[in-house]
């Protein structure tokens, strides 16, 4: 997309051409037709989380439905449930009804135990939110796991049937052309600068522009934090990914894995997992140090250490991923709020509508997000108003150095508490003074 290269008027000007911004401009020129629509982004569209993840379209919500119970009531916390629930569908529908060839398979999620300690947990956590939920998530045994992808060791598994596997950029491609089509105004390799009171400055490829407009929307997730007064915002976490060459008839035949259902260890350091359309498997994981003062930088997209761990996780539950050849590797830096709770509210400084925090949970919660913040800014009534997500203020992270060492000692913790469990088959309580912290 070509550079801004002269001042201009909007009447929406949205900082982030990834799927919250994408997804906002497309609810917006639904809602009103008539809206003039600019969407900015400092490369490309798709440059930061939303082309570089491992192609979950998850019904998953940062902060546990127990929690959200707690501390919105029963009916909210199943609303915002049921409202995940619908957007990976209307995903899934968006991609149909435009011709995208996005490699969209909704086969639920598995998230496997591969060990005592995961077991325990993993049926802990289902039985706290059976009470709350009326979906289909259950508990899968061995037996019937095999049925569906057999992963090494494993001794269960839960099964929520909420989830698609896709190629991300594809998706990101589809949403440019849609949009565009629509009449929004695109232009990439213009960084925003500035954002103020109905205006935002830019510099890029086309100069110093000016935009002014009657609504500013925020939408650039973990890089939301560079911007003067959002350092403490969220916190840019990377996550890495490989994928591997296609696989031969001979490893599916040994691994399964036909429905493509999306797949998680059930570790407490992140793991994520999808066999691709073209037949590879896509393979990703957290566990990078934070870098102090929400630093982000192109030299931390790959991250030998963590890139040859996840390697060595797949091939643990894959054995027949042994001899495969790595063809991609990458990374980047996700948002993450201090209570991992994603939200859609006003920034008290300038006014602007500020999207995201999704925590490694963004695609369908994106699209759930843009059309909150279309009917904000359109001023339409609708059921996503009413939302736990809708006006819900994060809580600032701390001031540096606590914040660097706070959240380093976390993932320091949460790799021997994985050690341990791996080791002794018993629930490890290395986290529990940590986690009494959030």
């Amino acid at each position: 997309m070509p550079p801004l290269a002269r001042d201009s008027d909007a009447d929406v000007v949205i900082v982030g051409a990834g799927f919250s911004g994408l997804w906002t401009a497309h609810h917006l020129a639904t809602l009103d037709p008539s809206l003039d629509i600019l969407v900015l982004d400092a490369r490309q569209p798709g440059f930061g989380a939303s082309g570089r993840n491992g192609g979950w379209c998850s019904a998953m919500f940062p902060v546990p439905l127990a929690d959200l119970v707690r501390t919105h009531g029963h009916e909210a916390a199943l609303a915002q449930r049921t409202a995940l629930i619908g957007a990976v569908d209307a995903v899934g529908a968006f991609l149909r009804e435009h011709s995208i060839d996005a490699g969209w398979t909704k086969g639920g999620t598995l998230t496997v135990a591969t060990n005592e300690a995961q077991v325990e947990r993993l049926t802990s956590e289902l039985a706290s939110a059976a009470p709350q939920s009326d979906t289909e998530v259950r508990w899968l045994p061995p037996d019937e796991l095999a049925t569906r992808v057999k992963v090494s060791g494993a001794l269960g598994a839960v099964f929520d049937p909420h989830c698609a596997a896709l190629d991300p950029q594809a998706l990101v491609d589809g949403l440019v052309g849609s949009v565009t089509g629509a009449g929004v105004r695109l232009h990439g390799s213009t960084s925003v600068t500035a954002i103020g009171n109905g205006y935002v400055e830019t510099r890029g490829d086309g100069g110093h522009c000016w935009v002014t407009a009657r609504h500013v929307v925020l939408a650039s997730e973990a890089w939301n934090s560079t911007f003067k007064g959002r350092k403490r915002s969220v916190a840019p976490l990377y996550s890495y990914v490989v994928a591997t060459e296609p696989l031969s008839a001979a490893a599916w035949d040994d691994i399964g894995w036909s429905g493509r259902e999306t797949l998680a260890e059930g570790r407490r350091m992140v793991t994520y997992a999808q066999r691709t359309a073209d037949g590879r498997i896509v393979f990703g994981g957290r566990g990078a140090p934070y870098a102090f003062g929400s630093d982000i930088h192109s030299s931390r997209d790959t991250n030998e250490r963590v890139h040859s761990a996840v390697v060595e996780t797949m091939h643990e539950l894959f054995p027949a991923t042994a001899g495969a050849r790595i063809t991609h590797r990458w990374g980047g830096p996700l948002g993450v709020p201090r209570d991992w709770h994603p939200s859609v509210h006003t920034d008290a400084r300038t006014g602007a509508t500020v999207v995201g925090g999704y925590t490694g949970d963004g695609v369908a919660l994106s699209w759930l997000a843009g059309r909150i913040a279309a009917h904000r800014i359109a001023r339409v009534d609708d059921a996503v108003l009413s939302l736990p997500m809708n006006g819900h203020r994060p809580r600032r992270w701390e001031p540096e150095p606590l914040r660097w060492a706070g959240i380093n000692t976390g993932l320091v913790t949460t790799r021997l508490a994985d050690s341990h469990e791996r080791r002794t088959g018993r629930s490890s309580r290395l986290l529990e003074p940590l986690m009494r912290l959030f």
